[in-house]
């Protein structure tokens, strides 16, 4: 059965242009503020990966390093501590760091490893990044 005329383009375009109230983002905060650090780590890995995919791998690390407050050599040192392989973060042709995207969740557990307020940071980065996030029904 297929959905009446034009809704699929309405909702499509609701999602589009729609942005959450800062009630929504409050309460998405709180519901992610609940879960523990592996659900947490989980779903900034997951969010790392479709970021990287759908933006760029150049704009999903300088995203996450905003939210985990790291530079370029903050960045390389935690992908190497998560477990990263060394010799494959670089520069693209455009200037930016870029790994992997099947590699970028070693930096999660790198920053879990040298950051004490790592899940403070990676709740931000899920928060600040949610409209990024894909979901599945």
């Amino acid at each position: 059965m297929e959905p009446p005329r034009g809704l699929a383009r309405r909702i499509a375009g609701s999602l589009e242009s729609a942005e959450m109230s800062e009630v929504d983002e409050r309460s998405y905060r709180e519901m992610v503020e609940d879960q523990d650090a592996g659900q947490v780590d989980a779903w900034a890995a997951d969010l790392f990966m479709d970021f990287a995919k759908r933006m760029g791998v150049g704009t999903a690390i300088a995203s996450f390093c905003r939210a985990t407050g790291l530079d370029e050599r903050g960045f390389q040192r935690a992908f190497l501590v998560g477990g990263g392989p060394d010799h494959v973060v670089g520069i693209d042709t455009a200037g930016s760091l870029a790994a992997p995207i099947f590699e970028l969740p070693k930096a999660i557990a790198g920053v879990r490893r040298t950051d004490p307020k790592a899940q403070e940071k990676l709740i931000d980065f899920l928060v600040v990044n949610r409209e990024v996030m894909s979901y599945v029904a």
